[in-house]
């Protein structure tokens, strides 16, 4: 996966508070023949809090922004188990690890040491003749006398950010704030929906953010109970924290490290603004309810043909919040499923389309229509021409299957499709020929990934043929004798004949379809005429033949 490039500080950002870092904690006399193993690029990280720990777990003392030590004795006897150890330390936000050697061990574990660069773990090497608790009376009369301050900046930030929710800003003003407060992006991750990203992302190129937001879906956060760091697919450092509320759908606030280091101070803010960003996602959704209602409603009423005259799809188009305008090329699609979906399920699939980012796609609507599921997909800029033009849609169609069979995690999914209208109150055509080419397509058996009413080809007429004894006679004329005779062992005579219209009568080509010698080709051809009475150079009999074939899948196994 991509990773987009670390920015310098933002215009705006915080200011460099006062703070006791990784790199202070080397300078104190008493570390000076400590050594630096790993983690040099994470050395100007903030400590908060100091504690010795001697077990193997991490226990949930541990917190961000804690320089933690041990003598490791907890692991002389199973070593391996540092690299673990370290990977939970960063998790919880530990900003350096502070081991004493040549009590347990002579040298530390290289693979822990690998596992700690790797991290930006700072890992110092402790001197044995090292007093422990000395070094955290130290390191605590240090942070205590900035505590003060960094009180005094908490409660700042909170009465900043309280002013303006009330102010009714709005939640993408409040993480715009939270980035210029805290110096990296901020996002609202929603369970199962788009994430809101403050400005630095939304004004970042599209193929620079794409991989952001591909990790930050909530399949990639995770459902996490508590606050914490992890590592993005895309390798950045990413802040944690679960909103508190009582819907259904989990949400939680991310801060990306991405113009700067996340300090502790920064976490504890993030911490203590989640419950205003909770307050804020609850209003949107509130809003986003009701105007899906509408909209649900609007397209219903659209794609059935209940509304009438122009101005009233205006006025409605208007008020639900349609983002298509008037004379935008689009067609109507029906999506088809290989299990058909309750109706609850399709309203929820409808509205995490609607606000779902696709990269296939702009504007894209969808709205449940009975037990279907309807796509409005506008076209944009189509060439004039008709292949050319043609061509265009089919190739967005199919980019955006491949899209919605990653978004909705369901590989079988099939699109049928309507023709091109440009003009609203045709749309109703467009959903009705959508309907139809799926319903040629399942009785007639035809394969294929999107089915376009324009391409159904013959098998529109054919399947409004009705039943008869016409079509009977047909059939028993062209197609019941060769089924009769490949029963009796007659020697793939169908499926020859079928191959054989296919390869548009080159028999060296049917051959190879068919894995078959050339000469059996031929004398399959040449039984094939004989038991019809028929010569396969003859145009109009050649006709005959084809189109009985075609009959004969969309009503197989009529009685003779």
């Amino acid at each position: 996966m991509a990773m987009m490039p670390r920015n310098e500080m933002l215009l705006g950002a915080q200011t460099e508070e006062e703070k006791f870092t990784v790199k202070d904690l080397l300078a104190i006399p008493l570390l000076e023949e400590a050594r630096l193993l790993a983690g040099q690029k994470s050395i100007l990280r903030s400590i908060t809090r100091v504690s010795i720990i001697e077990i193997s777990d991490v226990n949930s003392e541990v917190k961000s922004g804690e320089f933690v030590m041990t003598t490791a004795s907890a692991f002389k006897d199973e070593p391996w188990r540092m690299r673990q150890f370290i990977v939970e330390l960063v998790k919880r936000g530990v900003v350096a690890l502070g081991i004493t050697t040549k009590r347990y061990f002579n040298e530390l574990p290289p693979e822990a040491v690998a596992e700690a660069e790797k991290q930006g773990l700072p890992l110092i090497e402790l001197q044995k003749e090292v007093v422990l608790s000395d070094l955290v009376k130290i390191v605590m009369d240090r942070i205590q006398a900035l505590e003060t301050s960094h009180l005094v900046i908490l409660q700042n930030r909170i009465q900043s950010m309280t002013r303006l929710l009330l102010d009714g800003s709005g939640l993408y003003a409040l993480l715009d704030a939270m980035e210029d407060m805290l110096g990296n992006p901020v996002a609202a991750v929603l369970e199962n929906d788009k994430p809101w990203l403050s400005k630095g992302l939304r004004g970042a190129e599209p193929l620079e953010v794409w991989p952001l937001l591909q990790s930050l879906t909530f399949r990639q956060v995770g459902r996490m109970s508590s606050g914490g760091f992890t590592l993005l697919q895309n390798t950045y450092r990413i802040y944690v924290n679960q909103i508190p509320s009582r819907r259904k759908r989990q949400a939680c606030l991310v801060l990306i490290e991405r113009n700067c280091d996340i300090q502790p101070l920064d976490t504890l803010s993030l911490d203590r603004m989640s419950p205003l960003a909770g307050l804020e996602l609850a209003n949107v959704e509130a809003v986003h309810e009701v105007e899906g209602k509408y909209l649900d409603q609007f397209l219903q009423d659209w794609m059935t043909g209940k509304i009438i005259s122009e101005a009233d799809w205006k006025l409605r188009a208007d008020v639900s919040g349609c983002t298509i305008s008037e004379g935008t090329p689009m067609c109507a699609i029906l999506v088809g499923w290989k299990t058909p979906e309750p109706a609850e399920k399709l309203k929820e699939i409808a509205r995490r389309l609607r606000s779902e980012r696709l990269r296939s796609v702009t504007g894209m609507l969808a709205v449940p229509i009975g037990d279907d599921l309807a796509l409005v997909l506008p076209l944009g800029n189509l060439p004039q021409t008709g292949q050319e033009r043609e061509e265009a849609a089919i190739s967005l169609i199919n980019r955006l299957l491949a899209e919605l069979r990653t978004v909705l995690g369901d590989q079988e999914l099939r699109l049928f499709v309507g023709r091109i209208i440009e003009r609203s109150n045709e749309l109703q055509g467009s959903w009705a020929q959508a309907k139809r080419a799926r319903q040629v397509a399942e009785v007639c058996g035809l394969s294929g990934e999107t089915i376009t009413y324009d391409r159904l080809g013959v098998y529109s007429i054919l399947y409004l043929i009705p039943s008869g004894v016409e079509r009977e006679q047909f059939l028993s004329r062209f197609a019941l004798p060769l089924q009769q005779a490949d029963r009796k062992g007659g020697g793939r005579l169908m499926e020859t004949l079928e191959m054989f219209f296919r390869c548009n009568g080159n028999i060296k080509l049917t051959s190879e379809k068919l894995y078959a010698h050339y000469n059996t080709i031929v004398y399959r051809l040449e039984k094939i005429q004989a038991i019809l009475g028929v010569s396969l150079d003859d145009p109009e009999e050649r006709l005959q033949l084809h189109l009985a074939l075609k009959i004969g899948q969309i009503t197989p196994g009529v009685p003779g």
